[in-house]
């Protein structure tokens, strides 16, 4: 890869050895990098954390590069998508209320 790569991940935030990046970050082998996902994400997204200090030490180093811009999870947040995960879920919920097998049910209700 380039050293002026671009890097853009809005998929799966595991795809990434974050620290790995950040190693490749010091050593200024990406112009940029954009990440819509991270894989540790769950419980620091969403959330008000103003007063908390963030205790993953990767992401905390990650986002001081001035190149680097993380967000949390929008991927999804299109005109499209939305309505669908709406209907989805209300599908979903009216099966499952109605005592119906849903498509999207993974484990078997008991």
């Amino acid at each position: 890869m380039r050293d002026d790569a671009i890097l853009i991940n809005s998929s799966r935030g595991g795809l990434i050895d974050t620290a790995a990046l950040v190693d490749e970050l010091r050593a200024g082998r990406f112009t940029g990098v954009g990440l819509d996902v991270y894989e540790a994400e769950a419980g620091l997204f969403f959330l008000d954390k103003s007063l908390t200090p963030v205790e993953d030490d990767v992401l905390v180093r990650l986002v001081t590069f001035p190149n680097v811009l993380v967000t949390s999870h929008q991927a999804y947040y299109t005109v499209d998508a939305v309505p669908e995960i709406i209907e989805t879920t209300v599908r979903d919920v009216l099966d499952y209320t109605a005592g119906r097998r849903s498509e999207n049910v993974l484990v078997p209700r008991s």
